[in-house]
């Protein structure tokens, strides 16, 4: 009698010892669920800031490239060129930091359906300054977004070439 009164008891207090686990589990769960619908607001969000960043500052760029143009700081096939690629900013932008792709991924899926290969691109940023090509070269959000100013910026365009030359000791 005494060893099934301690069976029952042992059984007791098991089940006891379950059901505060159950509900230390599902508090523990609970508090998981808040956090994480916080966590998808913040997310959210932050994703929204994000595509309105990046849209304000494709029109900027492709504001400061047309200003180059206007003032003959930029040829024409250049200007198609770096014109494209600051009509892709957003795009690109949003597709490294959704889609965790590289610069040139996303750069490639815009040219899927353009009159522009990746190789007229390289070309392009092969014959621009330093202050251009190492950015670029660095297949980040932040050396592209870097490269996109220094492209539409008119510091970098309007380096006069005979100013090099007269830099240089006769």
């Amino acid at each position: 009698m005494v060893l099934a009164f301690s069976i029952i008891g042992l059984l007791v207090l098991t089940l006891i010892y379950f059901l505060v686990r159950h509900q230390a589990s599902q508090t523990e769960i609970r508090a998981l669920k808040h956090q994480m619908k916080s966590l998808d607001s913040q997310s959210r969000f932050s994703l929204s800031a994000l595509t309105t960043l990046a849209s304000q500052l494709q029109r900027i760029y492709l504001t400061r490239l047309e200003n180059l143009q206007k003032h003959a700081l930029i040829g024409s096939e250049d200007f198609a060129v770096a014109k494209f690629i600051m009509n892709q900013v957003e795009f690109i932008v949003m597709q490294c930091c959704e889609k965790r792709a590289t610069i040139e991924e996303a750069l490639n899926k815009t040219l899927e359906n353009s009159e522009f290969s990746i190789e007229q691109i390289n070309k392009y940023i092969a014959k621009q300054p330093s202050e251009i090509r190492i950015p670029w070269c660095k297949n980040t959000v932040g050396g592209f977004i870097s490269a996109c100013y220094n492209l539409t910026s008119d510091k970098v365009k309007t380096k006069d070439p005979r100013e090099s030359e007269n830099s240089t000791p006769s």
